[in-house]
């Protein structure tokens, strides 16, 4: 079930996302219309928007740098998923589909021995 989750950024302002979480108990406040009744029905998140986010990016970076390295590096790299917010837990990745939660394009534009042929050239 959505519910709404208060993120704090980090010059303090905070936001509100909608979140899929049953971690925390169900409020006592109704729903009408879309309409929140009770501001009960807002909880605030365990942690910061940034320090949830942080976790992701850092997950990203090291994904990055293990496609980057490669014995043969791609000379494009793109990697796709989703992004879920969870007030107990901040920001988790999402599951895309019902097998996978990454969906990684690696793109190799040069030939494997284009050094090696225009090294060859120069001699």
């Amino acid at each position: 079930m959505a519910r709404l989750a208060k993120f704090v950024l980090s010059d303090g302002s905070s936001i509100v996302a909608e979140v899929d979480d049953d971690s925390f108990e169900s409020p006592r406040g109704v729903m009408r219309g879309g309409a929140i009744v009770s501001p009960e029905f807002v909880v605030k998140a365990n942690e910061t928007f940034d320090a949830a986010l942080d976790r992701v990016r850092y997950a990203a970076e090291s994904m990055l740098d293990r496609l980057t390295s490669l014995t043969r590096p791609p000379d494009e790299v793109a990697v796709e998923f989703g992004v879920k917010l969870n007030a107990e837990t901040g920001a988790v990745i999402a599951k895309a589909s019902t097998e996978a939660n990454f969906k990684i394009n690696l793109k190799w534009t040069r030939a494997a021995s284009s050094s090696t042929s225009a090294q060859a050239a120069k001699e």
